[in-house]
């Protein structure tokens, strides 16, 4: 086999390698900003939806301190008050605690990381890699470009010398 076809190939073997390589990295990249995405997305979800309940729930003992006081002049309504103001503290609390009991959970079901934290950590090394396959295609990409210059101006010399023999 002719030793520049044989290089040729090997190039190609490479190429199609590195391709490949691109590819899967790109994929990863996109597949854990996804997870990201839909992990943000779903622990807002639920947070908003514990918030709305803690919030009504709120409302519900406020509501009846102010039946009792109203109604019996009691100190019953104090306690409701208390009672009230305990889950009111909740609604900090849940802010506070959601990453903890939303996100983390979601990203450990899809993507069987720990936290947030690794899943940041994972696409960051997955753009790391795509970013070094991102380089090598454009270097295999100004090589491709450089063999087509090449044989181009070949097929042209060529064409050109057999224009001049069989013109005339």
């Amino acid at each position: 086999m002719n030793p520049e076809l044989k290089e040729l190939q090997e190039n190609k073997d490479v190429m199609m390698s590195e391709v490949e390589a691109f590819a899967k990295s790109e994929y990863e990249v996109a597949r854990l900003k996804l997870v990201d995405s839909a992990a943000r997305l779903i622990g807002s979800l639920l947070l908003t939806i514990c918030l709305i309940l803690v919030a009504f729930a709120v409302l519900a003992f406020c509501a009846a301190a102010a039946v009792f006081a109203l109604a019996l002049c009691l100190p019953t309504w104090a306690a409701c008050l208390i009672i009230g103001g305990v889950y009111l503290l909740l609604i900090p609390l849940l802010i506070a605690c959601s990453k903890a009991l939303f996100i983390n959970p979601i990203v450990s079901k899809l993507t069987g990381l720990k936290s947030a934290e690794e899943l940041k950590y994972e696409m960051l090394r997955a753009e790391g890699r795509a970013a070094v396959h991102r380089e090598r295609m454009s270097s295999h990409v100004r090589f491709v470009q450089t063999l087509y210059r090449y044989y181009s101006r070949m097929a042209q010399t060529a064409w050109q010398a057999i224009r001049r023999l069989f013109g005339k």
